[in-house]
Protein backbone atom coordinates (compact mmCIF):
# COMPACT_ATOMS: atom_id res chain seq x y z
CA UNK A 1 0.00 0.00 0.00
CA UNK A 2 2.96 2.25 0.74
CA UNK A 3 4.35 1.47 -2.62
CA UNK A 4 0.92 2.44 -4.53
CA UNK A 5 0.93 5.59 -2.50
CA UNK A 6 4.01 6.68 -3.34
CA UNK A 7 3.54 6.05 -7.06
CA UNK A 8 0.26 7.95 -7.12
CA UNK A 9 2.05 10.93 -5.49
CA UNK A 10 4.90 10.30 -8.01
CA UNK A 11 2.59 10.50 -10.81
CA UNK A 12 0.06 13.52 -9.18
CA UNK A 13 3.61 15.44 -8.95
CA UNK A 14 4.56 14.55 -12.15
CA UNK A 15 0.91 15.65 -13.50
CA UNK A 16 1.32 19.00 -11.36
CA UNK A 17 4.52 19.83 -13.03
CA UNK A 18 3.21 19.13 -16.36
CA UNK A 19 0.22 21.36 -16.12
CA UNK A 20 2.61 23.98 -14.90
CA UNK A 21 4.38 23.67 -18.07
CA UNK A 22 1.25 23.51 -20.17
CA UNK A 23 -0.37 26.25 -18.91
CA UNK A 24 2.98 28.55 -19.86
CA UNK A 25 2.35 27.37 -23.62
CA UNK A 26 0.55 30.34 -25.70
CA UNK A 27 -2.39 28.03 -27.22
CA UNK A 28 -3.08 27.38 -23.42
CA UNK A 29 -3.37 30.48 -22.08
CA UNK A 30 -5.94 31.38 -24.92
CA UNK A 31 -8.00 28.23 -23.92
CA UNK A 32 -8.26 28.98 -20.64
CA UNK A 33 -9.28 32.98 -21.69
CA UNK A 34 -11.60 31.25 -24.23
CA UNK A 35 -13.32 29.35 -21.30
CA UNK A 36 -13.61 31.96 -19.11
CA UNK A 37 -15.35 33.84 -21.60
CA UNK A 38 -17.77 31.06 -22.31
CA UNK A 39 -18.81 30.58 -18.66
CA UNK A 40 -19.12 34.39 -18.37
CA UNK A 41 -21.29 34.43 -21.69
CA UNK A 42 -23.58 31.61 -20.26
CA UNK A 43 -24.43 33.76 -16.55
CA UNK A 44 -24.72 36.75 -18.84
CA UNK A 45 -27.48 34.28 -21.14
CA UNK A 46 -29.05 32.93 -17.79
CA UNK A 47 -29.32 36.68 -16.53
CA UNK A 48 -30.63 37.44 -20.04
CA UNK A 49 -33.57 34.65 -20.35
CA UNK A 50 -34.77 35.35 -16.74
CA UNK A 51 -35.22 39.26 -17.24
CA UNK A 52 -36.97 38.11 -20.68
CA UNK A 53 -39.32 35.87 -18.39
CA UNK A 54 -39.84 39.05 -16.15
CA UNK A 55 -41.99 41.78 -17.65
CA UNK A 56 -40.74 44.34 -15.72
CA UNK A 57 -37.28 43.26 -16.21
CA UNK A 58 -34.32 45.86 -16.32
CA UNK A 59 -32.89 44.72 -19.70
CA UNK A 60 -36.58 44.97 -20.99
CA UNK A 61 -36.95 48.67 -19.82
CA UNK A 62 -33.61 49.39 -20.85
CA UNK A 63 -34.51 48.30 -24.59
CA UNK A 64 -37.58 49.88 -24.95
CA UNK A 65 -35.79 53.15 -23.61
CA UNK A 66 -33.27 52.76 -26.26
CA UNK A 67 -35.84 52.19 -28.75
CA UNK A 68 -37.69 55.18 -27.72
CA UNK A 69 -34.95 56.99 -28.25
CA UNK A 70 -34.27 55.84 -31.97
CA UNK A 71 -38.16 56.80 -32.43
CA UNK A 72 -37.42 60.59 -31.41
CA UNK A 73 -33.96 60.60 -33.22
CA UNK A 74 -35.74 59.16 -36.57
CA UNK A 75 -38.47 62.07 -36.18
CA UNK A 76 -36.28 64.65 -35.44
CA UNK A 77 -34.12 63.41 -38.53
CA UNK A 78 -37.25 63.39 -40.45
CA UNK A 79 -38.53 66.54 -39.97
CA UNK A 80 -34.86 68.24 -40.70
CA UNK A 81 -34.96 65.99 -44.06
CA UNK A 82 -38.44 67.57 -44.57
CA UNK A 83 -37.41 70.81 -43.94
CA UNK A 84 -34.07 71.00 -45.80
CA UNK A 85 -36.04 69.99 -49.17
CA UNK A 86 -38.31 72.21 -48.82
CA UNK A 87 -35.40 74.78 -48.36
CA UNK A 88 -33.97 73.12 -51.75
CA UNK A 89 -37.37 73.63 -53.88
CA UNK A 90 -37.24 77.43 -52.78
CA UNK A 91 -33.63 77.88 -54.09
CA UNK A 92 -34.35 75.34 -57.16
CA UNK A 93 -37.60 78.15 -57.88
CA UNK A 94 -35.22 81.00 -57.21
CA UNK A 95 -33.08 79.90 -59.34
CA UNK A 96 -34.95 79.35 -62.23
CA UNK A 97 -36.55 82.65 -61.99
CA UNK A 98 -33.03 84.28 -61.81
CA UNK A 99 -32.34 81.99 -65.27
CA UNK A 100 -35.32 83.39 -66.97
CA UNK A 101 -34.67 86.93 -65.91
CA UNK A 102 -31.16 86.76 -67.17
CA UNK A 103 -32.07 85.29 -70.87
CA UNK A 104 -34.76 88.25 -70.89
CA UNK A 105 -32.09 90.16 -70.42
CA UNK A 106 -29.40 88.87 -72.68
CA UNK A 107 -32.57 88.89 -75.17
CA UNK A 108 -32.97 92.27 -74.56
CA UNK A 109 -29.17 93.48 -75.04
CA UNK A 110 -28.69 91.29 -77.85
CA UNK A 111 -31.34 93.60 -79.17
CA UNK A 112 -29.70 96.76 -78.27
CA UNK A 113 -26.95 95.41 -79.53
CA UNK A 114 -28.21 94.94 -82.98
CA UNK A 115 -30.03 97.92 -83.29
CA UNK A 116 -26.74 100.07 -82.48
CA UNK A 117 -25.07 97.94 -84.99
CA UNK A 118 -27.51 98.72 -87.69
CA UNK A 119 -27.42 102.73 -86.52
CA UNK A 120 -23.50 102.23 -87.23
CA UNK A 121 -23.78 100.73 -90.39
CA UNK A 122 -26.35 103.19 -91.31
CA UNK A 123 -24.08 106.24 -90.90
CA UNK A 124 -21.23 104.81 -91.85
CA UNK A 125 -23.22 104.20 -95.44
CA UNK A 126 -24.31 108.13 -94.96
CA UNK A 127 -21.14 108.98 -94.57
CA UNK A 128 -19.57 107.34 -97.65
CA UNK A 129 -22.69 108.47 -99.59
CA UNK A 130 -21.52 112.23 -98.40
CA UNK A 131 -17.78 111.69 -99.08
CA UNK A 132 -18.66 110.61 -102.28
CA UNK A 133 -21.23 113.76 -102.56
CA UNK A 134 -18.33 116.01 -102.16
CA UNK A 135 -15.89 114.18 -104.36
CA UNK A 136 -18.60 114.54 -107.38
CA UNK A 137 -19.59 118.37 -106.67
CA UNK A 138 -15.58 118.74 -106.30
CA UNK A 139 -15.22 117.40 -109.51
CA UNK A 140 -17.76 119.33 -110.83
CA UNK A 141 -16.53 122.38 -109.05
CA UNK A 142 -13.41 122.03 -110.75
CA UNK A 143 -15.19 121.50 -114.73
CA UNK A 144 -17.04 124.13 -113.45
CA UNK A 145 -13.80 126.14 -112.79
CA UNK A 146 -12.07 124.96 -116.04
CA UNK A 147 -15.24 126.38 -117.92
CA UNK A 148 -15.36 129.87 -116.38
CA UNK A 149 -11.23 129.68 -116.63
CA UNK A 150 -11.78 128.80 -120.17
CA UNK A 151 -13.95 131.37 -121.55
CA UNK A 152 -12.55 134.45 -119.44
Amino acid sequence: MIRHNAYYAKIKAYKDSLGEIESKWSFMTELQEKRALVTKLKTIKEELTQDLQNPEGNQIKQVQEDIMKLKDKILTVNESIREKTCFLEEEKKSHEKLRKEIEVQHKRYDAILKRLRCQVNKLQANRRQWQWNIEQLEKTAAELRKCIGMQE
